[in-house]
């Protein structure tokens, strides 16, 4: 059992203090962590719109809002141990960004499951670097930023750093050019 901070853990849900808020979906991963799905304010659809938040266990740990970085450092690191199975998994992401279809109501984002953490863990469970985050918070964060990209038309920034993150593995760009746009 994991022990977290009980301020914001609670009831089987991540809350959030100010403004007070209770998550719409929380999930316990692998190795413990939370990852939250909050109501969002931003976007064409802002009572669609969401924000992902991430609790660490440990009972002093506070949520934050998980940066790209995270997940996109993550990523560069396994792919050092790990190329033809990291590059498989930014592959079926870029294929999913281009099927999957966006939230069309609140009731669709509530009753929402993900659909690609399950497919991820049976063929790339075995994808572990001491140190860096379990491959279940990849594919949970990778296909909810999915979601929330889609859902705001004429956005492409994920999508961009998913094609980044391909031509980084394959060899194509350094990794300079693939964190270029966070400066």
């Amino acid at each position: 059992m994991y022990a977290y901070n009980s301020n914001y853990y609670f009831e089987g849900a991540l809350h959030q203090l100010r403004p007070k808020k209770t998550a719409i979906h929380t999930y316990i991963l692998t190795d413990g962590t939370i990852v939250a799905m909050f109501q969002g304010s931003r976007g064409a659809h802002p009572d669609l719109d969401f924000v992902i938040k991430l609790l660490r266990v440990g009972k002093d740990e506070r949520p934050e809002t998980p940066p790209h970085l995270y997940w996109i450092t993550d990523l560069i690191i396994k792919s050092q141990k790990y190329p033809n199975e990291i590059r498989e998994i930014v592959e079926y992401y870029i294929s999913f960004y281009d099927r999957c279809v966006p939230f069309d109501s609140v009731e669709d984002r509530k009753n929402y499951k993900p659909q690609t953490v399950d497919v991820i863990l049976s063929k790339y469970g075995h994808v572990k670097v001491d140190k860096t985050l379990p491959i279940d918070y990849n594919a949970l964060i990778i296909e909810l930023f999915c979601y929330c990209e889609k859902r705001n038309e004429g956005a492409f920034m994920f999508k961009e750093l998913l094609n980044k993150l391909k031509a980084f593995i394959d060899g194509d760009i350094d990794y300079m050019h693939l964190l270029s746009g966070f400066k």
